[in-house]
Parts: C-alpha cells; structure tokens; sequence
C-alpha cells in the first residue's frame, strides 16, 4: 500500500517497511486486532508498523473503524472501502457506515453509501424509507413502509419511526391489516397478530379474522364442517393450509381425509397442495398404517405429487407386493425412473417376478458410482465404476492460486485456527474464480490439511469426478490402529468420518456432538470408560487421535449389539441404537435392502447409503479388495433372494 493510511490513528504504511517473520506476525496481529476491538488504539499503534506488509492488515483497520464509526469523515470511509476491496470487510463497513450515517441523520450521505450496499437489510430499507420520508418523498416512503411493515415476524426497531408515521397518517388498511394478521397466524407469531388486529376495522375484514381464529385454535372444525371455507373466499388456499397442517399435528389421517374432501370442493392449486400433500403423505406413509395406501391414494389419486408416490412406493416394497412396486416406479417422473434408486428397485421386481433384467437399465446402473450402482455391480459380479477423473494441475498453478490475496488471508485465518472467518474468505472469493480456478484453490486448501474446505471446493467446481479431492484419507495411522485395537474395518470408520465431519476437526453440530467422528458428549463419556480411553475434558474431543479413536470404539460396539451387521450398525451410529432397535422390531423381518430404503429418517437412510457406498470408494482407491456388503448381510437382500 502507497497511502493506505489507517484513518483513525493517523498512521501512513509505507510499503518499504520490512516485513517480520509470519510466525511473528501472527502473534502480533492477535495482539493488534484484540486491541483494536477494545479500543485500546495507543497499543494498535505500537504494533502495526510490523504488520504492513501482512495480508490481514485489513482487519485491524476494520475493527478501528468500527470503533469510530461516528467520527468517519465521507472522505475517510471511502479511502476505507478502497482498502477493503476485494474483501469480505467491503459490505461489512459499507453497511455498517451506512446504519451510523442514518442514525445521525446525515441523509444526503446516506443515499450516497447505501448504494454501495449489495443486499441491503431490512433496517438499511426502512432508514432509507425514513429518508425519504425526510426529503418530503412522503408517497414513496409509506409505500416502502408497507412493504416492510406486511410480514409475518417483527421488524428491526429502526423500522418503528417509519411505521408510526405511517399509523398516525392512516396509511395501514383493514385490508393491510387482515394480510399481516394471517402472514403472522401462518408464522405462528400470534402476538403479532393480536397486535395487528386494532388496525382491522371493516366488518367483511373482522369476519375473515375471526374464521382465521377459529380455524387456528380449533382446526378440527373445518374437518367437522368443510362448507367453513367457500371457494370464493380469497384466502382459501391459505386458511385450508395452515389448518390443515394444525389439525395434522392433533390427528393426521384425518387432515389428510380432510385435505381430500376439500380439494374437491375447491380445487385447491397445485402449488398450494404440493407442500402440504408431500410433507403430510409421507409423514403418514412413514408410520406404516395398514391404511396407508388407502388414505394416501385419496389424498393423490393421479401421483401428481412425486414424494408421495416414491413413499407409495416404499410401502409396496415393505408388502413385497412387486407388481404394485412396477406400478408405482412406472407413476414417478422419467427424472426419478431414471436414477438410480428405482432402476435397482425395477430390476429387481422383475426379477422377484420371474423375468430377466433389463440389460440396458442393469449396464446403466452398474456404471454408477453411487450405493444402487455399486450393489447391481456386486450383485452381477461387475468391476465396481468409481470413475475417478485426477486432477493436472502444475505446481506453478497452484503456486499462482496460492498468491492470490484472498487465499493469502485465508491461510493466516486458517493457521490462526480461526476457521469461521477463514470460511468467510473462502465464501468472498468462490464468487471472483472460474471454475478452473476455484478446483485448483479447493487442492490448495486440501494441501493445508483443511479437507473440509477442499471437498466443498469440487463441489462447487463441479468436479465430482476428481476423488483424490472429494475422499481425502487423511489420519491413516489413527485409522489403521484404531481399526486393528476394535477390530472394525478400516474403511468403515473412514467412511463415516467422511460423512459426518468430512474431516473437520473442530466441527461441532446443532446437537452438540463433536470432533472428526461427531461424537456426542454423553455417548463419548460412556465409550471412553467402556473402551478405558483417558477422556479429561470434553474438549479433547476436537484432538483427532482421541476422536478417532472412541469413534472407532463406538462402531465396535454397535457391530457387536446389533450382531455384526454394519448395516444396522451405522444405522445405530446416526440415530441411536434405541431408534434402530424400534425399526428392527417392526420391520426386521424385511430384506436388508427392502429395511434400508424404508428407513422413515430421511437423513439416516442418506447415511446408511452414503457410508455403505464411500467404504467401496476408498477400498477401490486404496487398491484394497472393496464390497458393498458382506456375505452374511448379502444373504439378506432382496435381490440376491429373487435369483436363487
């Protein structure tokens, strides 16, 4: 930088101050920026000519910034955003002026900045409006106003200025009233509604609130009398949606009964019905009622709706009524014919009934690289397709990638062990690459040994043929010796690692589980004194040796208690060995296969198949012999049943 001066300390960088050793500036950056943000600006001071040349620099001047946001002179902020081009701190500061600018009241500066603000929120929208409002626009401002005023939630309090006008000046409507009233009913924000009520002063609109009333506290009133809602009405397609849904939380075969009378009746549209036909349908054919078909064909007697009729379908295979699974398959969109799942079902119904299989649909399936094609492959004795395509990327494109700025700061963050605002980069600059470009930054990062990063990388590149980079095998050591001391299958436990961190080892869930194995706390606890794994303190959990290692031990024992079936056991590792021992005493009868794709967790049956197909991937790359399922669970299938 030539005159990147740091605005709010005065201090001019000169480019030919010498750059310190990073290890050193690392340190001192940490120092810098924790100074910045308390404002302890003598002690930035004392730092910074140090850091001049290093690519992080811009984040000690943010966090100053922001500090002295009401001092920022226009001039300043715009030197300010000169410096910060290029950078995910541009929108940051731009927003953030801007939101100071409104405060003080300087519009004129705030039209000029809010320009600069790609996706304004909603607070930036309503300053502007009050702006407005300010400069006598007072038309455009309410009609903005409305805009922000009509949805279902709460608005930032910055909105409230505008909105107050705008009721002193009786801009809200019974009609504005009743609509938000219902956005905040079908939110379930009932407050809001309550509230909005005052503003519904016309009696054709107060009669429509007070069905939206009824309907919502007792739904089982539009089963008891469906002439409730008459076609005419123009929030039918929203009343009978949102009490349908409340009805199903009470009583779901009568909503969906319900759904179908009404349907009838008003010939509800295909938009409004789709959402609530599938979501309902399958949640019903997921209890696996005798009357399942029955009411969901009412509910959809042409399979207009394809989750519906996959789960039909479903529920045929739990029957192993194979003339009705041709059926249903035959319903589904060409799409969903077509892949996978079904080409594996279709073939074998024809075989369960006697008929060879189709040898285009079987070379097509078998080519896949997916559990469905990798099980029709083992099943007809054909090599495994993994279909690798590796990458050719010379050290000097790499080395060209490496130099960009924006993968400069994202290695500093990333050897920070900062990975939230490393990912933050990342996510700036995906948007600058070409695909050429990004694949051969996602290699980068994965030669860093953040394989989180470089897996979402090929996926954003498009390259889903380039395994070396979707199925990294990093810890191989930790692996093997955790394999060999439980006596798992090493690709096993990789494979699940895969899916459930893809080798983040700091990841953490929603739910709290942790670590490269995503264990949970308790279940880690409990591993750690079955297997006696020293476990001091949660936090050796993100340690990768540790992690492997009590996750390995956990497989173990799900193989052990659901007698050495992986199948059931990976199950158990996703949803808890309680949830897989409910299903197994409800449909454990069933062919492993069948068991598998009527799985009613959506995210567990992914997982199952995910885990099953990724042991094959990394069996195959590693030059290890790879199967899809052992000969004691192949002795189950379905398939493997119909050819015997």
């Amino acid at each position: 930088m030539t005159r990147a001066s740091l605005l709010v300390s005065g201090i001019i960088f000169s480019a030919s101050l010498l750059a310190s050793p990073l290890e050193n500036q690392r340190e001192k950056f940490l120092d810098a920026l924790d100074a910045a943000r308390s404002g302890q600006h003598d002690r930035v001071q004392q730092v910074l000519p140090q850091l001049a040349d290093y690519p992080l620099l811009p984040y000690i001047q943010y966090a100053q910034a922001i500090q002295q946001l009401k001092r920022i002179t226009p001039e300043q902020a715009d030197e300010l955003l000169l410096t910060f081009q290029g950078t995910p701190l541009y929108q940051r500061f731009a927003s953030a002026y801007t939101v100071s600018l409104a405060e003080d009241r300087r519009w004129s500066d705030f039209n000029h900045y809010i320009t600069k603000v790609r996706n304004p929120s909603a607070q930036l929208e309503c300053m502007a409006a009050r702006g407005e409002l300010q400069a006598g626009n007072s038309a455009k401002a309410y009609s903005e106003g409305l805009r922000l005023w009509q949805v279902g939630g709460s608005q930032h309090a910055s909105c409230d200025p505008l909105f107050n006008r705008m009721i002193e000046n009786g801009q809200i409507t019974s009609a504005a009233g009743l609509e938000r009233a219902v956005l905040a009913v079908e939110s379930n924000n009932i407050a809001i509604a309550r509230y909005v009520e005052r503003f519904i002063t016309d009696p054709a609109a107060q009669q429509q609130m007070s069905l939206v009333w009824q309907l919502y506290n007792q739904p089982e009133s539009l089963a008891d009398n469906p002439g409730l809602i008459r076609p005419n009405n123009p929030y039918a397609d929203r009343l009978v949606a949102m009490s349908i849904q409340r009805l199903a939380t009470s009583d779901l075969r009568r909503a969906l009964v319900t759904w179908a009378t009404l349907n009838k009746n008003l010939q509800l549209s295909t938009e409004v019905q789709a959402p609530v036909i599938n979501r309902l349908g399958v949640l019903y054919a997921k209890r696996f009622q005798p009357d399942a078909e029955v009411v969901l064909a009412q509910v959809d007697p042409t399979y207009q709706y394809s989750d519906v009729t996959e789960w039909r379908a479903r529920l045929a295979l739990t029957q192993q009524d194979w003339p009705r699974v041709l059926t249903l398959i035959n319903q589904l969109p060409d799409n969903l014919q077509s892949e996978g799942r079904w080409l594996y079902w279709s073939l074998v119904a024809n075989l369960q009934l006697g008929r060879q299989p189709n040898a285009e649909q079987l070379n097509i399936l078998a080519s896949e690289r997916s559990y469905y094609g990798f099980k029709a492959a083992e099943l007809t004795q054909r090599p495994f397709s993994i279909n690798n395509r590796p990458s050719n990327f010379t050290p000097m494109q790499k080395q060209q990638i490496s130099g960009l700025p924006a993968m400069q700061r994202m290695y500093e963050f990333y050897r920070l062990g900062q990975t939230r605002e490393a990912t933050q980069e990342w996510n700036f600059m995906v948007s600058m690459l070409s695909p050429e470009q990004l694949h051969a930054a996602s290699h980068v990062v994965q030669s860093w040994g953040w394989y989180f990063q470089g897996i979402r990388g090929a996926i954003a590149s498009d390259q889903w043929d380039d395994l070396a980079l979707r199925f990294p095998a990093p810890f191989k050591n930790l692996f093997d010796q955790a394999s060999r001391e439980f006596e798992i299958e090493p690709s096993w436990a990789l494979a699940v690692t895969r899916q459930e961190s893809a080798f983040l080892d700091v990841a953490r869930s929603g739910a709290g589980a942790r670590g490269l194995m995503q264990l949970m706390p308790e279940t880690a606890r409990e591993t750690a004194r079955r297997a006696n794994i020293p476990l001091s303190s949660l936090d050796r959990l993100n340690e990768p040796d540790i992690n492997v290692r009590l996750g390995s031990a956990y497989l173990a024992q799900m193989q052990r208690q659901f007698g050495n079936n992986r199948v059931h056991a990976t199950a158990a590792y996703n949803a808890g060995p309680g949830r897989v021992r409910q299903w197994l005493s409800a449909r454990g009868h069933l062919p492993l296969d069948i068991w598998i794709e009527t799985i009613p967790f959506d995210e567990t049956r992914g997982y199952v198949l995910n885990v099953l197909a990724f042991g094959v991937i990394y069996n195959t790359m590693a030059g290890q012999p790879a199967r899809v399922f052992s000969d004691y669970e192949r002795a189950q299938l379905a398939w493997n049943n119909a050819t015997r």
